[in-house]
C-alpha cells in the first residue's frame, strides 16, 4: 500500500482535523485535507470537510483558526482554495456565496503597513497579510492569500501584486527566506525550508527575473534531506514541484517522512501535507492553484 492510499483512507475517516493526534478541530488542517481528498478524487470526504470549514465562517467571511475562536483568521485563504477545489466541476459553486463572501473580507484584510527603515530589511510599506490582526505583516499568511486570490481569478488586482511584492522582497538576499524579515541591525537572518517553499509555490507562474527566486529553489534542493521534517519538506517539495524542479529523490524522502510519522501516531494536518506533496505534476492539481498551473 502506497503513501496516497494510507493517507486517503485516515483522512476519508477523518471528522475532526487537527494539528495533533486527538487535538482540537484546526481550520487549516481540514483545509489542507479537504484539497488533498479533492484532488484524489474522493469528493464525498472533501465536500464533508468544505462543509465544515463552511459552518465555521463568520458573517464578514473570515474563518477563525481554532473551532470557537473566531481570530486569528488567517486560515480563511486556505478555507477559499479548499472550496474552489470543490466547487470545480460544478455548473453552479457550491460554495459562492462562502467565496464571495471570504474574498470580500480578504481584499479588505492587511497586515499593518510602516514607513521604510534603514535598519530593516525589507519594506514594511507593502501591503501583505499578517498572522493576526493590526499586526506587521508577513510572508506565510502573505503567500496562502496570493495564492487564494490567483485562484479565485484575481492573479492581476492589485491586492495580490502587491502579495507578490511583498513575498519578491523578502527573499533574502542569497536565496531562501524565512517568517519574513531579512536583515536585522545590519545582521541576515537565516532561510527556512518551509516558508521557502511555501514563497516558491505562492511565486510559481510569475515572469519574476529577481536572482533570488533562482536562489531560493538552489536554496530548497540543497536543503531538503531525510531529516527536514515532514510539513517543511512537504511545503518545500511542493515550491519545487511547481518550478519544475522536483528532486529526482522526492518520493524516497516523503515515504520516510510519512513512516516516520506513523510510528509517533500521525495528525490529519500531516497527512494531508503528504498526500498534496506526493504528487510529481503541477497538472495533477485540478482546481488548485489553476492560475498558476495555467
Amino acid at each position: 500500500m502506497n503513501i496516497i492510499q494510507q493517507t486517503l483512507d485516515q483522512l476519508r475517516a477523518a471528522d475532526c482535523c487537527s494539528y495533533s493526534p486527538g487535538g482540537p478541530w484546526a481550520a487549516e488542517p481540514t483545509a489542507l485535507a479537504c484539497l488533498a481528498l479533492e484532488i484524489h478524487h474522493e469528493r464525498t470526504p472533501a465536500l464533508r470537510l468544505a462543509h465544515q470549514l463552511a459552518a465555521a465562517q463568520q458573517p464578514d467571511g473570515s474563518i477563525g483558526a481554532l473551532a470557537e475562536h473566531t481570530t486569528p483568521a488567517w486560515p480563511t485563504s486556505l478555507a477559499m482554495l479548499a472550496w474552489m477545489a470543490c466547487s470545480q466541476d460544478d455548473t453552479q459553486s457550491t460554495f459562492a456565496e462562502e467565496i464571495a463572501l471570504a474574498v470580500h473580507w480578504a481584499l479588505a484584510t492587511h497586515g499593518k503597513p510602516a514607513d521604510p527603515n534603514p535598519q530593516v530589511g525589507h519594506d514594511p510599506s507593502i501591503l501583505g497579510w499578517s498572522w493576526a490582526a493590526d499586526t506587521h505583516a508577513w510572508m506565510e499568511p502573505t503567500c496562502m492569500f496570493v495564492l487564494a486570490l490567483k485562484a479565485a481569478g484575481l492573479r492581476s488586482h492589485s491586492r495580490t501584486r502587491d502579495g507578490v511584492r511583498l513575498i519578491t522582497d523578502r527573499l533574502l538576499p542569497t536565496g531562501g527566506s524565512n517568517y519574513g524579515s531579512t536583515l536585522v541591525l545590519g545582521q541576515a537572518t537565516l532561510p527556512q525550508v518551509q516558508s521557502t517553499g511555501l514563497a516558491m509555490l505562492a511565486l510559481a507562474g510569475e515572469e519574476n527575473n529577481d536572482l533570488r527566486v533562482a536562489a531560493s529553489l538552489d536554496y530548497l534542493e540543497h536543503s531538503i534531506c531525510l531529516e527536514t521534517t515532514t510539513s517543511s519538506m512537504c511545503f518545500g517539495l511542493l515550491g519545487l514541484t511547481f518550478h519544475g524542479r522536483r528532486p529526482p529523490q522526492a518520493a524516497s524522502f516523503l515515504q520516510q517522512a510519512f513512516d516516520r510519522e506513523m510510528t509517533r501516531g500521525t495528525c490529519e494536518y500531516k497527512l494531508a501535507l503528504l498526500a498534496l506533496a506526493v504528487n510529481e505534476d503541477p497538472a495533477l492539481f485540478p482546481g488548485f492553484l489553476p492560475q498558476v498551473i495555467a
